[in-house]
């Protein structure tokens, strides 16, 4: 689990490296697509959401670890956000955790279900990154 788990942490340090902050916004939303929505045949699976959704002693260490790891995301993001806002990439007054917040809140909504194949079985990937 957490192999593929730090998928998703190298997903978001490669884009808040990138120069601007529409390329980080993104890689952060396109390449996420492209992982949630891999064909089952090569799909590594993500047992992530029903790891953390047990609830049980032995998943206190998943759910710790999910927690930390969707914070370190999101701490990563709001940095370069606020970065952009200081450099001007983003209008002066630019609430940064509230952009921070609706890409987080788009990026949990590609990756809803309880695999994350669902996602792929339920839309295509074309539409997905059509509609980000």
């Amino acid at each position: 689990m957490r192999t593929y788990a730090e998928r998703y942490r190298e997903i978001y340090q490669q884009a808040v490296a990138q120069e601007d902050v529409q390329t980080v916004i993104e890689r952060i939303l396109t390449d996420s697509v492209h992982e949630f929505t891999q064909p089952s045949a090569t799909h590594p699976g993500c047992l992530i959401s029903s790891a953390v959704m047990t609830d049980s002693t032995s998943t206190l260490d998943t759910s710790a670890y999910v927690a930390e790891l969707h914070s370190s995301n999101k701490q990563a993001l709001l940095v370069r956000i606020e970065r952009a806002i200081q450099n001007g990439e983003l209008a002066a007054g630019t609430n940064a955790a509230v952009v921070t917040g609706l890409i987080q809140c788009v990026w949990h909504g590609c990756q809803c279900g309880p695999t994350s194949t669902r996602l792929a079985r339920t839309c295509s990937r074309r539409r997905i990154l059509l509609t980000i």
